[in-house]
């Protein structure tokens, strides 16, 4: 296969395929599931396959700076952390190296994308692959909608998750092997505004006229019975398809900054939570409740979080109060690297955007732009699913990476035309 479809394959294909909460645990590093060895194997493929030199850290700009301090504070977070808490031992070197390794695997697929998507046709080859992928697991999502979570306990021999959790309006959301419905939905939202850019771009997949496949992956997230995940996919298709160009740029770039700047706005007291619990009380007083649960929980980690709010608690559940429950991929990683750690983390994504939203006027090719922008949007909707959710995955970094691939490929693009 080409380069960048052999790549999103292995990547995808292993998020997508593989057990959820099964891991390989070596000695002195971290265990290895479904999200990091799809990536060394990619990683191994780029190299020693295609003999493409994937480089282990961006050669320069704000995302090799944002990487290495992300890499840094597990030490500085150690140093900090001498003591026991909670019943929960003191940080170790070992647990040090072993967060830093972690940490890298998480973000090599940013690392990868960014160095693979470069022109407007790798960008667009990855959402057309985005929508193959969506279409084949369609129909063990469509089978589990109708027969309930039944096939990772069939293949794998267990469910990996609390099955009451599936139960939703009546009926089941489908987990397949991603191991939460959530997760299934927020793949299946993105999706959506991978096809939505097809429509836009009038690009078939498998012959199929592309405002059948958005109707169809309508159809899919409807089904998926996620209220959070819906509004996130409706609102990316509607942006995409009808709002112009500088409109999509002040929506992402609004949406982007509410969700670096939530933790400083719920300290302070700024984030319209009890208007949100309302908003969801009047549509559904069960998930109204769990959006108020998860509000509080919040509350009450923040709390914690700000005894070491710059370097944060470390891991082995240190970040965590007894009873509570950390939903949130923001609070997840508030409470274990601290601020710093968090805006090193996001920090990519909101640099990729803003990078994004900036070149986006360097182009007169009107096609290019709404894809640039739409890539954005895309990025900044995943982004948004972390504050409630932890949907973070490598199938994601590797969109935020190739964001910010394409930007770069867009400053050579004007370069060298400038120098011709």
């Amino acid at each position: 296969m080409p380069i960048v479809q052999a790549t999103f394959w292995t990547i995808i294909g292993g998020y997508l395929f593989l057990p959820a909460k099964v891991a390989i645990d070596f000695p002195f590093i971290p265990p290895l599931d479904k999200e990091s060895i799809p990536v060394v194997a990619a990683l191994v493929g780029c190299r020693y396959i295609k003999n493409v030199k994937i480089k282990l850290l961006p050669k320069e700009g704000v995302e090799r700076l944002l990487i290495l301090v992300l890499l840094i504070i597990p030490f500085i977070t150690m140093l900090n952390n001498q003591d026991a808490v909670n019943y929960n031992p003191g940080l170790t070197l070992h647990d040090t190296i072993s967060s830093v390794i972690s940490l890298y695997l998480k973000i090599l697929p940013f690392i990868i994308g960014l160095q693979l998507i470069k022109t407007h046709e790798d960008q667009l080859n990855l959402f057309r692959l985005i929508v193959v992928a969506c279409l084949i697991y369609s129909v063990p999502i469509m089978f589990e909608v109708r027969m309930s979570p039944q096939l990772h306990t069939w293949v794998y021999g267990f469910f990996p998750r609390s099955f009451l959790q599936q139960y939703r309006f009546g009926g089941y959301r489908a987990t397949v092997f991603l191991g939460h419905g959530l997760l299934v939905a927020m793949f299946v939202a993105v999706s959506l505004g991978a096809a939505a850019i097809l429509l836009k771009q009038k690009i078939k997949v498998f012959s199929i006229h592309p405002a059948v496949t958005v109707v169809y992956f309508l159809i899919l997230l409807f089904f998926s019975k996620t209220v959070g995940a819906f509004v996130l996919g409706v609102v990316l298709f509607i942006c995409i398809i009808w709002l112009p160009t500088h409109m999509l740029k002040w929506t992402v770039l609004a949406l982007i900054n509410v969700v670096i700047l939530y933790p400083l706005l719920s300290m302070a007291g700024f984030f319209p939570h009890q208007e949100l619990v309302q908003l969801a009380m009047d549509f559904d007083p069960q998930r109204g409740q769990s959006l108020a649960s998860r509000f509080y929980n919040e509350h009450q980690l923040l709390e914690h979080v700000q005894k070491k709010i710059f370097f944060g608690w470390g891991g082995w559940g240190r970040s965590r109060l007894e009873g509570s429950i950390t939903d949130g991929y923001w609070i997840i990683t508030l409470g274990q690297y601290g601020l710093l750690g968090f805006l090193a983390t996001f920090g990519l994504s909101y640099w990729a955007t803003i990078r994004a939203l900036k070149v986006s006027s360097l182009f007169l090719d009107r096609n290019k732009k709404i894809l640039l922008l739409s890539h954005a949007l895309i990025v900044t909707i995943i982004m948004v699913d972390q504050l409630p959710n932890a949907s973070m995955g490598a199938w994601a970094m590797l969109l935020i990476g190739a964001l910010l691939g394409r930007v770069r490929g867009v400053n050579l693009e004007v370069a060298k035309k400038n120098r011709v």
